[in-house]
């Protein structure tokens, strides 16, 4: 009986934290972006890898024949954006390929930006632990200087890439300013209606909106 239930509470903290050691480890990365099929072994069973889903160090990414992922380290301020058949194996402020031959391009962010990011909420209990949130506060000031970081991500991000509207929305949440996070998802929305990073935000804010606009 006692091994039954350490087993059940084992299998239990594996898919809530992606990770068998979850309790003694806290997340190194966060996923930016998935196509295609990308899955996470979890005790030999793959799991379906989601936007904001954050990773643990020794996690292993598997890269389907079409996969394509993208990964924030928060401490290093690495973007990794990752491609072709594979395995991928996050480190504590990197990955590196663990099997195959998966293609890789870095871009190198602002140790701040990175970790405003890393607050992203996320849509269930997944990757929860050790990410604490300071707010920040909500002055002229700091908002006219989150909107410059922003106007400066944006352009020299490529079309495609939506790691400016994750900082933004990340900004505006930690200052508490609610009203703005729902006008701003809004307009994202219809300004890129079929974008799965965009609904993957919506789906990641719609219960902090839920419980912090009341």
């Amino acid at each position: 009986m006692r091994k039954t239930l350490q087993l059940l509470l084992g299998l239990g903290l594996g898919f809530v934290l992606f990770g068998a050691t979850a309790q003694a480890q806290s997340p190194v990365a966060m996923v930016l972006s998935v196509g295609g099929e990308v899955t996470l072994e979890v005790q030999g069973k793959p799991i379906k890898v989601e936007p904001f889903s954050r990773l643990l160090e020794g996690d292993r990414v598997r890269l389907g024949r079409d996969g394509k992922v993208s990964f924030v380290y928060p401490r290093s301020g690495r973007q990794e954006n990752w491609s072709g058949v594979g395995v991928v194996l996050t480190g504590d402020s990197e990955s590196a390929a663990a099997s195959g031959k998966p293609s890789v391009e870095v871009k190198q962010l602002p140790n701040k930006v990175a970790q405003q990011m890393a607050r992203t909420p996320v849509s269930d209990t997944s990757g929860k632990a050790g990410m604490v949130r300071m707010r920040a506060i909500a002055t002229p000031e700091n908002l006219a200087s989150l909107e410059k970081q922003v106007a400066k991500m944006r352009s020299e991000a490529a079309a495609n890439d939506r790691s400016p509207e994750v900082f933004w929305l990340a900004g505006l949440h930690d200052m508490g300013m609610i009203d703005r996070l729902q006008e701003e998802l809004v307009y994202l929305g219809k300004a890129y209606p079929n974008d799965e990073i965009i609904r993957s935000l919506a789906k990641a804010y719609a219960r902090v909106i839920a419980t912090e606009s009341k």
